[in-house]
């Protein structure tokens, strides 16, 4: 979809920043944990877009997928190269609001990335929008509602990926009970709302401590995955962003290791 940013906008469009910045102030209802979740939810009501993604950076090439609010959304994959996206990486690389201006259907309508000083840190991607919403340009929208949200989303991502090393149980990384508990609500929640997939596996511990059993089963999963202590003290690994098809793949890897490992069907109210 062509856009273009030098339409002239109506007398309503101070009504327009208003709705905007009232709409953004709405995430402040929300933990830190879930903010990266509902941004994409209301970063579509903002954008008139059904189809957002937003991708938390893992490094200096890859970025992993956070939230999304539709399976269109998520058509790059679960993990992106960014450094490999071409033009469009270039835009944001560049601090631009990457417009797809050739329809390519392997690339989002609008793309932009949050840095942290000269670091990209989060990117949005926006599968499809209104060409026009409340009579101003998509691109212009996109630039205010980022300048308001930046601050948010930044202090976001940084606690997620602090997140573990905080409330790790002494010598291992494994997440504390009450911690995990309040992860794994977060990511429930916003499942059932259709704005990220994730799996529960309950392991089978045996005799095996908390740190041997996650040094083994650490190499069979992703630095996004999550392993924590519930119910008492029961070991559990929750995959994130990851479908039941997939999570079965990855039980297969912990059956290989030698660990009896079950996918929990659990719901937000449950914990």
């Amino acid at each position: 979809m062509q856009l273009t940013t030098g339409e002239t906008e109506p007398a309503s469009s101070t009504d327009s920043w208003k709705s905007i910045y009232d709409i953004i102030s709405s995430l402040e209802k929300y933990k830190t944990e879930e903010v990266l979740f509902y941004a994409a939810e209301i970063l579509g009501k903002e954008m008139g877009s059904k189809n957002v993604a937003i991708y938390n950076v893992a490094n200096r090439e890859y970025a992993r997928l956070y939230s999304s609010t539709s399976l269109e959304a998520r058509r790059l994959g679960n993990s992106i190269k960014y450094i490999e996206l071409g033009e469009m990486y270039s835009e944001l690389k560049a601090g631009r609001i990457y417009v797809n201006e050739t329809n390519d259907a392997n690339r989002p309508a609008l793309a932009h990335a949050i840095y942290a000083e000269d670091d990209i840190r989060v990117i949005l991607m926006f599968w499809d929008v209104s060409s026009k919403k409340h009579g101003v340009s998509p691109v212009k929208r996109l630039t205010v509602i980022e300048t308001l949200l930046q601050n948010t989303l930044l202090y976001a991502s940084r606690y997620m990926s602090n997140f573990r090393r905080k409330n790790y149980l002494e010598g291992t990384n494994v997440l504390k009970e009450d911690t995990f508990r309040v992860l794994l609500k977060a990511f429930l929640d916003a499942k059932e709302k259709g704005l990220t997939e994730c799996v529960l596996v309950e392991f089978e511990m045996g005799y095996r401590d908390y740190k041997s059993i996650s040094i083994q089963a650490a190499c069979k999963i992703r630095l996004t995955d999550y392993m924590g202590v519930l119910n008492g003290g029961k070991f559990y690994i929750l995959l994130a962003n990851t479908d039941i098809k997939s999570a079965e793949i990855v039980q297969q890897r912990f059956k290989q290791i030698g660990f009896r490992t079950e996918l929990k069907d659990v719901h937000y109210k449950d914990l």
